[in-house]
């Protein structure tokens, strides 16, 4: 009998504790090897729960990754470090789910998209929204053709007090660590278009504002540097437009998405605190539209965790297809936003930039 997939996580943040940690002391299908952290006390919080897992320090995965040779390498650490230990376990030849945003520059995730394709091994990369119940009935629906051809998106997210100020008094309130909302953040929100689009984005216009947190007022530390408001508007290569934008301090999270075809109108309201969700068809040819309710599922993300890691759990086993992201997918994600902060600084619309390879890791 083939034993269980051993795991290596690395990172014992909160998607550890949240996500990671749970599933690898509940699945029967995996088995945990250790857990990595530049703080001992937390990976040591995390492995607590993990029968025979290890606690090992950053210094020690190199070795790690050659002598033990995990089946799955998890890296969830802060956006910055994504590219190093990514291509530490390329380089192992070790299959790698890495949490988004795959990098904080365009230039580090062309790099992962490299070292991917030449590694010859299988990259995924957590854009879990793609395994929300909604998200996935959204994509049938278009793929469906149930509004024709879509011409035009309207994508407006809300984040609320609570989260939007987490943002500007944690790690990620530094552009160099999150490469800011429109990278750690709004990835989320770019995959999901492009992956219910079916299209790549190629030019961006963006105005991105600061309205509520201002470096050293208040208990906003006086480093930190990113956007609390994000505008932009996104171009297809299908033709397709976007109209994108990303504020802070709402009295609810989540977000109202308007697609509009050549055969009628789509709009889907998501709540990322509680549920229902709501989609709402309006075809040309019907007088009166039709709304479809979507139960929120339980677990964290709506229920999009626990789908992602019984696909990964899935494909560990039998290497089929699944939704996750590509690397070459996040890839243009990261670029995109990227992009935005750079029309936003110089006040004109550029190209979104493209890796030089563009097959797909898998």
């Amino acid at each position: 009998m083939n034993e269980p997939p051993r795991v290596l996580l690395i990172g014992a943040g909160t998607r550890a504790r949240k996500v990671y940690g749970p599933w690898l002391s509940q699945a029967k299908t995996v088995r945990p090897l250790a857990v990595v952290d530049t703080d001992t006390e937390a990976a040591l919080s995390v492995a607590r729960a993990l029968p025979g897992a290890a606690v090992l320090r950053p210094q020690d995965v190199d070795h790690t990754l050659t002598d033990d040779r995990p089946d799955l390498v998890v890296i969830a650490t802060p956006d910055a470090s994504h590219r190093d230990y990514v291509m530490q376990a390329l380089a192992a030849g070790c299959t790698t789910l890495v949490e988004k945003p795959l990098a904080t520059t365009a230039e580090d995730a062309f790099a992962l998209v490299r070292a991917a394709k030449n590694a010859g091994t299988r990259l995924l990369v957590g854009h879990n929204l793609r395994f929300t119940n909604l998200h996935s009935q959204v994509r049938m629906l278009l793929a469906g053709g149930r509004i024709g051809e879509v011409v035009e998106v309207d994508f407006r997210y809300t984040l609320n007090t609570s989260h939007s100020h987490s943002y500007f008094t944690r790690w990620h309130r530094r552009r160099a660590a999150s490469g800011g909302l429109e990278v750690t953040k709004a990835s989320h929100h770019l995959d999901l278009l492009s992956w219910w689009l079916g299209a790549q984005p190629i030019g961006v216009t963006a105005l991105l504002g600061r309205h509520h947190y201002f470096p050293g007022k208040g208990d906003v530390p006086a480093d930190a540097d990113i956007h609390d408001s994000v505008h932009a508007l996104i171009q297809y290569a299908s033709g397709v437009t976007v109209h994108y934008a990303l504020t802070p301090n709402a009295p609810i999270e989540g977000y109202t998405c308007t697609f509009r075809g050549t055969e009628g109108v789509c709009t889907v309201q998501y709540d990322a605190r509680s549920g229902p969700h709501f989609v709402d068809l309006r075809p040309a040819s019907i007088a009166e539209g039709r709304r479809l309710t979507v139960r929120r599922e339980k677990g964290t993300h709506a229920g999009a965790d626990r789908r992602m890691l019984e696909a990964l759990s899935k494909a560990l086993l039998s290497g089929a297809p699944s939704q996750f992201a590509t690397v070459t997918e996040a890839a243009l994600a990261v670029a995109t936003g990227t992009a935005m902060y750079h029309s936003s600084r110089l006040g004109r619309r550029l190209p979104v930039p493209q890796p030089a390879i563009l097959g797909e890791s898998r």
